[in-house]
């Protein structure tokens, strides 16, 4: 629900920045890459938007599922699962869009402050949340920091969740629920604590892009 809220919050700025809709949908169908690093940026978005882990907890709720044992129920539950699956990633399509459109139509604006122009510059993850204060205000900075966290609690259960799937089903690893989560969550978590506490935001802001480099 946080996570939507922050969708609610970026869609709203969109609907006050008014970014040409000419130029958003020539964007979609021609993209074009300039600047550096823009061709890894564009990888990670496609990773962070499709998180191909997440396709094997897809498949491992299937069997959580009463799916009726017959011929056409077996068609029908397989067509409502890719639903499902499709709705969760046109959503998501539907929330980079607004982002992205948010964040070039208000960098690119006129009468930007020295402040916001210095951010635009250098747009990461820990200095974004100014996007928002047309429709937030001060609090947008508040507002931000707790969609953040909540988008890393979301990922972070579902890669936990698809980790245990892979170990049961691959590997053929059975453990305790108890010792199974602190293992995968430690695999997890570890590294991106190492180059967080070495690195500081901007370290971490980089293994983000990284990781869905990755995944993509």
């Amino acid at each position: 629900m946080l996570v939507f809220v922050m969708a609610a919050c970026f869609f709203g700025e969109l609907s006050i920045v008014k970014p040409p809709a000419k130029e958003v949908l020539k964007g979609l169908f021609i993209p074009k890459l300039k600047g550096n690093g823009a061709t890894g940026d564009a990888i990670a978005l496609l990773g962070a938007l499709v998180m191909p882990h997440n396709l094997f907890l897809h498949s491992a709720l299937v069997l959580s599922r009463k799916t009726p044992s017959s011929v056409r129920g077996i068609k029908d539950a397989c067509g409502f699962f890719l639903y499902e699956s499709g709705f969760a990633l046109f959503v998501a399509l539907l929330i980079n869009i607004a982002v992205i459109s948010v964040s070039g139509t208000v960098c690119f604006g006129e009468n930007l402050s020295a402040e916001d122009i210095d951010k635009c510059s250098d747009l990461s993850l820990d200095n974004s949340s100014f996007l928002l204060k047309n429709v937030l205000g001060r609090s947008s900075s508040i507002v931000y920091g707790v969609a953040l966290l909540a988008s890393g609690q979301s990922s972070t259960i579902t890669g936990t969740y698809a980790g245990q799937y892979i170990m049961q089903g691959f590997l053929d690893i059975k453990m305790k629920t108890w010792l199974r989560n602190l293992m995968t969550r430690c695999i997890a978590i570890a590294p991106s604590l190492v180059v967080s506490i070495i690195g500081g935001s901007n370290g971490a802001g980089r293994l983000i892009i990284i990781a869905s480099v990755l995944i993509g």
